[in-house]
């Protein structure tokens, strides 16, 4: 290590600019061997005098959580890397090996992001130097088609290179086990462990693993059969839609279009500045690429005005979640994104209803389907599924990984129909076991052309499930605490809200705090309290009604510092609210909403200073 590399990270440490840990960490990076392809980066910005950067980079080691890592990438133990992939990589495979005595494979799929397909070859060289046969795709493909080939090949796990719709710095590495779900427990926190021991990494170098057949690739066989059976779930035959689809520069072009094309609708516009595969997502405002900002959607938009189009559809860089936007009555598409956009909740209402509707209509409503949801999605889908005689599971912790491993453990007479949370993911049958915006946009765009040739529209759709199920209004907002002290101070806001329950929120009485962490209940009026049927986890709930429609969801970020706050109002547990006139309904249902939600800001700065005093 040069003289003045050393002199600099020893001044920084002596001055407390920079952590004994991260020194230390600094140190390793620098002198020992499997780290010298990062010195060069490491060594500029020392040069650079990037203290801020590099006391985060190598303050602490990047964690390995229930589903894999994510992240900015860069040097350093606490960046997305070649090391820290590989160390992700050589976790999985020992804990492959150890699960399977045959060894088995892995499915490996990368999105369009900087770095995906070298951390994805990087990926397969490890899991076939450990003697496990890797199977990668030829080229660039969508989360749901990994979930799907995993299943396909009898993959034993399988890996998604992509940070899905964080920004272009970040990227990440995502576990799959032999279901085609998401790692769950047991295997989860398996595979964490197995990655927090890895000293040493096995690889072979890619082009010997292909030419030893080692590493194999997929293609357009595997693509083919995948795109059939996304076609299987068309319900309706009405074509007759002018569609502006975007990919956001992601792999929506692999699996969005295909499967519309295939079912023959011809009026599909595909966004060609936004369909070149770039990872810096230079189109897309803030460089963002989340299809949950209607922002995301102004080029499609500027699009469909041009042309006349009835709708526009928009999916991640790994094509897993899907965003729509639609024209206003009397306006058409002259109007703001936000206020041409359908948020997730809304889709997933309309979608849920078409496909138990249009089940119904056709005799093919099974005896006994079930459709699942998140906790902190709308209760708006399970009254549809219990008006439509599903079963429902409501109460899932945050991620689509629980829905895909309800699927996994349904009774052979019980056929799944649909899974959403209100992140805009979506699943409708069970060969795909993660959302899927490929799935999601054959039913949207068809129920659309079915309304169409009725002379209605989806919006006046989405006022019909109003009326007839109750008006829900949804708005989510968030606490942002960066760095360490941020941490800490999450941690104390979510431990304030568990132990001293607000009595009222935006001038509303809590009726209850529902802790899944512990699973227990207390009605605040009473002092009662009771048991939560769900799965554990680090969330609150408070309701302001029996049954609960009307409610604050709270629960940190898994990806990002902050916590989320989910806002839910409806009539349908507030029928002093309710009105024969849906737009009164609206406008007192929204009033209540943004009452709770000024005031759920300021229920935490409370819980917050009850902890620090």
């Amino acid at each position: 290590m040069p003289t003045i590399i050393a002199q600099k990270i020893s001044e920084w440490t002596d001055s407390g600019s920079v952590s004994e840990n991260s020194a230390d960490a600094l140190n390793q990076w620098l002198t020992e061997p499997e780290y010298v392809e990062f010195n060069d980066e490491i060594k500029t910005l020392i040069e650079r005098n990037e203290v801020d950067e590099l006391e985060d980079a190598f303050r602490t080691h990047i964690e390995f959580g229930t589903g894999g890592i994510r992240g900015k990438m860069g040097p350093g133990p606490n960046r997305i890397n070649l090391r820290t992939i590989g160390e992700a990589a050589q976790g999985l495979a020992n804990y492959v090996k150890q699960a399977n005595s045959s060894k088995g494979s892995v499915v490996i799929a990368y999105d369009t992001r900087h770095n995906s397909e070298r951390f994805a070859r990087e990926v397969a060289s490890i899991v076939a130097g450990n003697g496990i046969t890797a199977r990668i795709f030829n080229g660039h493909r969508s989360t749901p088609e990994l979930s799907y080939a995993l299943r396909k090949t009898g993959a034993s796990a399988g890996v998604v290179i992509s940070a899905s719709h964080n920004p272009p710095s970040d990227n990440g590495f995502k576990a799959y086990w032999c279901d085609g779900g998401q790692v769950v427990s047991p295997h989860d926190k398996a595979i964490m462990a197995e990655v927090t021991r890895v000293k040493e990494i096995n690889r072979i170098g890619f082009d010997q693993g292909v030419a030893e057949r080692k590493i194999l690739f997929l293609g357009k066989e595997i693509d083919a059969e995948y795109h059939k059976r996304l076609g299987e779930l068309a319900l309706v035959d009405d074509r007759n839609i002018s569609i502006v689809y975007t990919p956001l520069h992601g792999v929506g072009a692999t699996s969005v279009v295909p499967a519309l094309k295939s079912l023959g609708y011809d009026n599909l516009h595909l966004l060609a500045e936004q369909a070149i595969p770039d990872g810096s997502f230079p189109t897309v405002l803030g460089g963002v690429a989340n299809p949950e900002d209607p922002a995301t959607m102004t080029l499609a938009i500027e699009k469909a005005r041009e042309m006349g189009a009835d709708i526009v559809l928009a999916s991640d860089p790994d094509a897993d979640r899907l965003g729509c936007a639609l024209p206003l009555e009397g306006i058409g598409w002259d109007a703001k994104p936000h206020e041409l956009a359908l948020n997730g909740n809304q889709i997933g209402a309309i979608l849920c209803h078409h496909i138990l509707q249009s089940l119904t209509q056709t005799g093919k409503m099974p005896e006994k389907g079930l459709v699942a949801k998140t906790i902190v999605t709308t209760d708006l889908t399970g009254i549809i599924g219990r008006a439509f005689g599903a079963e429902v599971v409501d109460n899932l912790l945050v991620g689509f990984k629980y829905i895909g491993a309800v699927i996994e453990s349904l009774p052979a007479d019980t056929k799944f129909l649909f899974g959403t949370e209100e992140s805009h993911g979506y699943l409708s049958g069970s060969f795909v076991r993660d959302k899927d915006a490929a799935s999601a946009a054959i039913l949207l765009v068809e129920c659309a052309a079915s309304l169409k040739n009725r002379g209605l529209t989806i919006r006046q759709y989405l006022d019909y499930i109003y009326e007839t199920h109750g008006y829900f209004r949804e708005i989510q907002k968030s606490t942002y605490r960066e760095g360490a002290q941020g941490n800490r101070e999450i941690a104390q806001i979510m431990a304030g809200l568990r132990e001293n329950p607000p009595s009222e929120i935006g001038e509303h009485q809590v009726h209850e705090a529902i802790d899944y962490q512990v699973g227990i209940t207390l009605k605040l009026k009473t002092g009662e309290t009771g048991e939560v049927v769900a799965d554990r986890g680090n969330v609150m709930a408070f309701t302001f009604t029996d049954t609960g429609n009307t409610r604050v969801t709270a629960r940190p970020s898994g990806t990002e510092p902050k916590i989320k706050y989910y806002v839910s109002a409806t009539s349908a547990d507030n029928p002093q609210l309710a009105s024969p006139d849906l737009a009164s309904t609206k406008e007192a249902v929204d009033r209540l909403s943004e009452e709770i939600a000024a005031g759920v800001l300021d229920a935490a700065e409370a819980a917050l200073q009850k902890q620090q005093t």
